[in-house]
């Protein structure tokens, strides 16, 4: 496992390892960003969240009056956990400068 980890180090210099705890700081140091989701942040959060449902993973939010047998259920539970802002995920925006923020979901909104 260790050979693999230096020789992927030296295939692909520009991955950068993250530690829980370099995350943990960077949530709480002051955003550049606006705290809202881009509309690429927001098709991917959707597209993953309806993946884990779809796969079995309990929603997050009420499903009364949703019908599973609905084609897009999943997608529009994932839709109604992104507007209502309980997804425990953590958004990493890379910035020009080269630095990187790191939001939690549930601290940004949706502008669309």
């Amino acid at each position: 496992m260790n050979q693999l980890r230096i020789d992927s180090k030296i295939l692909h210099p520009e991955v950068q390892p993250v530690s829980r705890e370099s995350v943990q700081e960077a949530l709480k140091l002051p955003k550049m960003t606006l705290p809202y989701y881009t509309k690429y942040e927001q098709v991917v959060l959707l597209g993953t969240r309806a993946q884990q449902l779809a796969e079995g993973s309990k929603p997050l939010v009420s499903i009364e009056g949703m019908y599973t047998s609905d084609p897009k259920f999943v997608w529009n539970v994932a839709e109604k956990e992104i507007y209502e802002g309980v997804l425990p995920f953590i958004i990493h925006r890379r910035l020009p400068d080269g630095t990187s923020e790191y939001w939690n979901a549930t601290d940004l909104s949706v502008i669309w």
